[in-house]
């Protein structure tokens, strides 16, 4: 299969992703990556074995998408932009019918400093959903996220499952800024991006869109500005999602690693 994909040269795809700076954010990318290899309309994604972002797309790109099928009956996918690579992966449709393993969930102490979420991340609504630090420790964060209506991604008032992963990549975002600044002082907020998805499984196919639920993630390596994450979502007492993610933080010179 090949298709085109026209990103549009501007509008609510990139709302606060970045103010001043327009991204198209990778979940955005992998939305319409979805959307178009769907095998039906409204296919449920049950799983995501690995997605690399490999460029940043801007407003306005114009993307080749080709896919086939793998021998275990996901779908892999390549995006580019010419001749250059910015995305490939495979997808796998279906309802996930596995139970995810025991909980990452690292919400068991409140942080007593921190501060606002707009001071930490570059991401403004309607493209941030994490709105407040549940709890931290010393190797993660657990944050209350939202994504608002009036959220381009939100269809038919919700979002497919998968979005979570964004509001991952905000928490650790946030998580980074807060080692940045220590126990004392504040850090400017830095624009990352998320690099890479893996071992993603998606017991719920779809989020309500102006519903709380909470994203955790915790550190499993990092090295300067590249660093990966378990990540975890619950809606409700129930898992949404839980899978890895990887990110590029370009001025982040250093955290802790963990192993």
């Amino acid at each position: 299969m090949s298709v085109a994909l026209d990103v549009p040269s501007g509008g609510a795809l990139f709302e606060g992703h970045f103010p001043g700076r327009p991204i198209l954010a990778g979940i955005a990318e992998l939305a319409l990556v979805a959307k178009a290899l769907a095998p039906v309309d409204g296919a449920v994604l049950g799983a995501i074995p690995f997605v690399r972002f490999r460029g940043v797309v801007l407003p306005g790109d114009r993307l080749d998408l080709t896919s086939g099928l793998r021998e275990d009956g996901a779908t892999r996918f390549e995006v580019r932009r010419g001749g250059e690579r910015v995305a490939n992966g495979a997808l796998r449709f279906g309802a996930q019918a596995e139970e995810p393993d025991a909980s990452i969930s690292v919400a068991a102490r409140r942080s007593a400093r921190a501060p606002v979420i707009e001071s930490l991340i570059p991401h403004r609504p309607p493209m941030r959903f994490v709105e407040r630090i549940l709890g931290e420790a010393e190797d993660g964060l657990t944050c209350a996220a939202r994504v608002p209506r009036a959220c381009a991604l939100v269809e038919g008032g919700a979002v497919p499952s998968f979005v979570a992963l964004e509001a991952a990549a905000q928490a650790a975002a946030a998580w980074e800024a807060l080692r940045r600044a220590g126990a004392q002082g504040a850090a400017e907020p830095l624009i990352g991006y998320l690099v890479s998805i893996g071992e993603v499984v998606l017991p719920c196919a779809r989020l309500p869109a102006d519903e709380e639920f909470s994203v955790s993630i915790r550190l499993e390596a990092g090295a300067g500005a590249l660093a990966g994450y378990q990540v975890e979502s619950v809606l409700d007492g129930e898992i949404v999602l839980r899978g890895r993610i990887g990110t590029y933080a370009p001025g982040q010179s250093s955290r802790n690693t963990n192993h």
